[in-house]
């Protein structure tokens, strides 16, 4: 049976992810968690911090609502809701 591995988002890093760096988003209608990257430890830090920066570009259609970046602990297989929030790494490095 085929696996697909998701790899780091950091340039250069093809190390498996261990979190998911994302917001919760909706459109009034359907939710979902909207992915800014995946990380590996090493890079978490990196790719939260970017993360950060890339939502205060994103502009809201009418009736969308985007919450806080966040990190979860990735795992294949796992839909999203399933998704353990990690709220302690976050405030390591929340700006």
């Amino acid at each position: 049976m085929y696996t697909h591995v998701v790899t780091c988002s950091h340039p250069y890093c093809s190390d498996a992810a261990a979190y998911k760096v994302a917001s919760r988003w909706s459109d009034g209608t359907f939710s979902e968690l909207k992915t800014f990257g995946f990380a590996c430890p090493d890079h978490l830090e990196d790719v939260f911090r970017e993360a950060e920066e890339r939502i205060l570009d994103y502009t809201l259609c009418p009736g969308e609502v985007i919450e806080e970046i966040a990190i979860y602990r990735f795992e294949s297989g796992k839909r999203d809701r399933q998704l353990q929030r990690l709220w302690g790494l976050e405030e390591n490095y929340r700006s």
